[in-house]
Parts: C-alpha cells; structure tokens; sequence
C-alpha cells in the first residue's frame, strides 16, 4: 500500500485566531486532509505588522522558518505556499530539490504599499521578489477571476486557477445557538483596517435612513480601532472586539443584515475581492450588503442573497440597511438564497476538493520528468 502523499504549507505571515488567514489555514488544511493528504504546517511566530514585532524579528522569522522546512524538505511530495514576496528561498530551494510548488494568492504586488505605505519605495523590489516565485511555480492559486488574469500577465504562464474562498458549513449554518446580541442589529465581522469601510460604515450609522432602534455590531480588531473607539458614545454601536472563531456564527444569524462593504484604496480590490465574511454570512442564512466591487458583486448577484451599494457611500448603506429593516420576508429570502449558493457551491470541503486535484496533478506531472 503506498504512503499518503505529504504537503508542506508555509505561512510567512503569523496565523493569529480571529484573523481570516487563520481560518483560511485552518480550512484548508483540515480539507486537504479529509481528501488524504498528510498536512504539516511551518509557519512565523513573528511574521506581519499584526504581531506588533520589529521588522529585523520578522526577517529572522522568515529566514528560520524557511530554513525549518527546508531541512525537512525531502520529506514532502509538494510544497503549499500562502504567497509572501520572502518565500523566494524556498521557491528556488524547491525547485532544486524537484519539488512542485503551489502559491496561493489573495492580492496583487502593489498591495504591500497600500497595506504599509511607507513601503511604496520598494514596490519594484517586491514585484520582482513576487515575480521570479510565481514564474517558477507547479501552479498559481487565485481567489477571483480578476486576480486570475492578473496572475497570468504577472507571471507570464497559464499555470493559474480560480479556488475562491468558502465557509465552514458545519459551523456556519442558520440552524444553532442563539445570539448572545439582543435586539435588532447590523453586524460586521473583519479586521478593523481601512478598506474595509470602518469610516464609512460608522458615518452611516449616523445617516437619517438608519432605523432608530438598529445597533450596528462589530467583531473584530486591527489598526483602526481607534475609531471604534471614538465611536462608542453612540449606544446602538456595539464593538465585540476580536471573537473565537466557533463563536461567530451564533453573532451572525442574529443579525438582520451582515455588512461587507470593503473600499478600493488605492486600487487595491480593482482585480476583485472575496472576503470570508461574505461566504460565512451567506452560509448562515444572512442577506449581506456588499459593495460593487468585481466578484463580490458579481457573486450576489448572481445568488441573489443580498443588496450591492457604491463603494465608501454611507447614505447608500444607510438606505439598504433601512430596505432590509422594512422587509423582513425579502430579507428571509435572501438570507436562504445565500444558504443555498454556499451548500451547493462554496464550502471549504469542495474548495479542498479544487486544491486536491490540482496538487495531485502537479505532483504526478514532476514525479513522470
């Protein structure tokens, strides 16, 4: 009987609980080993501005990480890669040892200097650090279709394929436990960083159309939770802070509405944008208010499971939360085609299913050279 077939994933940016990365690691993972797959992941203790660390601790981090598994590396049939512009060690050492490797991409190259702007000097180095990985790898993961294109020109090969992100069907779902919110609310669930709308969804807050009695309730944490701060002299906001994973659901069934009104800063969701609250409110039954933005859009729409607003447009928040408020059988059914589209097509067991196929293949093609 031949062994199972074993994969290295490396995160060079540090997996912290209630954080999307997090989950999306997780996820991933414990799919890909539903599907037969023995997972073990190296990852950073150190690595990201979210860890408050130096950024000489951060290169030490991502040199000892790397260095870890690259002592282990002939151990593995492939290597899975959370894509990072330090992972070119083990991009190349990889690649000498003849082992596929798979980049998983959730933004472009620019959006380290929209995410750090004091980093914007050094775009072109990133660009290069980014390129010369994606160039040499098996295959390029993308969680829209516009990163998809943009993936193809950037690495010059159509070694790329859609695998967007999901929800966890078993935990998210609109049967469970009931939320420990009372009264009517609003809610969003994310990083407490620019754009995600945080400016803008508290401004709405405030817009004539929002119900008197509607609280808007935030989980999360990040850098900008210093406006949340300033905000809560206002009694129908509610900031949860940061919240156990199992513990979100039960926050989102309760809500009338879950916010997912993210920004294009900079340019940063031009090629598209899938964020896990979309899919985690949709899985529990909830009508999402989403910004028009590529593939988020276009996605309820499609699955018509809620209602789309222009880009950091508070009054347009404001009157889709006062629409929903008013229609609570439109919103039911929203909520319940959202549910219908993440069974059918959007749960982390198919999305491992996706990966699965893929890494096999890579895996077969180097193992014939």
């Amino acid at each position: 009987m031949s062994r199972p077939l074993r994969l290295a994933y490396l995160s060079l940016e540090t997996p912290r609980p209630g954080q999307a990365s997090q989950t999306h690691i997780d996820e991933i993972i414990a799919g890909l080993e539903g599907c037969g797959w023995q997972v073990e992941l190296f990852a950073t203790s150190s690595g990201g501005a979210s860890t408050r660390s130096s950024f000489l601790s951060r290169l030490f981090g991502y040199g000892r990480t790397q260095a870890a598994l690259g002592k282990r590396l002939p151990e593995f049939d492939a290597v899975f890669i959370r894509s990072h512009f330090m992972a070119l060690p083990q991009t190349l050492w990889a690649g000498w040892r003849n082992i596929p490797v798979v980049h998983e991409i959730n933004g472009t190259a620019a959006d380290i200097g929209v995410t750090y702007p004091s980093l914007k000097p050094l775009s072109p180095l990133f660009s290069w650090l980014y390129r010369a990985q994606y160039r040499r790898a098996a295959h390029l993961l993308a969680v829209t279709p516009g990163l998809v294109d943009w993936a193809r020109s950037f690495a010059g090969h159509s070694r790329v394929s859609l695998v967007s992100n999901g929800a966890n069907t078993d935990l998210f779902k609109p049967e469970g436990a009931p939320s420990p919110v009372e009264g009517r609310y609003v809610v969003f669930v994310g990083g407490l960083v620019a754009w995600h709308g945080i400016d803008t969804m508290l401004a709405a807050l405030k817009e004539p159309d929002w119900p008197a009695d509607l609280r808007l309730v935030i989980v999360g944490d990040g850098i900008e939770r210093d406006k949340v701060e300033q905000a809560l002299s206002d009694r129908r906001l509610l900031w949860l802070g940061r919240q156990p994973y199992d513990a979100v659901p039960a926050i989102l069934r309760g809500a009338l509405a879950s916010l997912c009104v993210i920004e294009n800063q900079d340019g940063r969701s031009a090629s598209g944008v899938a964020p896990l609250k979309l899919f985690e409110a949709m899985a529990c039954g909830v009508p999402v208010i989403a910004s028009d933005l590529p593939f988020q859009a276009d996605l309820v729409k499609s699955a018509d499971a809620g209602l789309i607003v222009p880009p950091a447009a508070a009054p347009a928040i404001s009157s889709a939360v006062k629409t929903l408020a008013e229609a609570p059988e439109r919103a039911r059914t929203l909520g319940q085609n959202g549910v219908n589209y993440v069974t059918r097509e959007a749960s982390w067991n198919q999305r491992a299913q996706e990966i699965d196929r893929i890494l096999r293949s890579v895996t077969s093609q180097t193992r014939s050279k």
